[in-house]
């Protein structure tokens, strides 16, 4: 939110600065200093990303380490089974699909804010740089 903030302080400053400071060098600053901004954006997205990434994975390592407790926990306390029931074809039935359908549902979710953040700043970026063209 901070460079948001600060891109549209820049911007504000063009808008509200009398035509005659309105010169090339002027512009050009302001242009720079959102160059700038970009890119510190660029890489503080690139971070995130990164964390988002590793949070992901070590969740999904948390979770397979549950599931295989959850496994050791049966067998060790001799859990009532029917016949036709061993301990692994318990979990792939009842454990194995909710599982995955909710590390699917964390990547979907990881993956749709990625988008959306990406699109944010693409859009911030275009609109700032149509803000210069305009007045350069």
């Amino acid at each position: 939110m901070l460079l948001y903030s600060r891109r549209s302080d820049l911007l504000k400053e063009l808008d509200i600065s009398r035509p005659t400071m309105l010169t090339k060098s002027f512009v050009s600053d302001i242009d720079d200093q959102l160059r700038n901004f970009n890119e510190e954006s660029s890489n503080a997205f690139d971070v995130l990303i990164d964390k988002l990434a590793r949070d992901m994975e070590n969740t999904n390592e948390d979770i397979d380490i549950a599931e295989a407790d959850l496994l050791d926990f049966m067998q060790k306390n001799d859990a009532e089974l029917d016949i036709d029931e061993t301990f692994e074809s318990i979990m792939a039935e009842k454990t194995k699909p909710t599982v995955e359908r909710r590390k699917l549902e964390s990547k979907t979710l990881i993956t749709n804010s990625v988008k959306y953040m990406e699109d944010t700043d693409y859009k911030m970026g275009e609109i700032c740089q149509n803000i210069i063209n305009f007045y350069a």
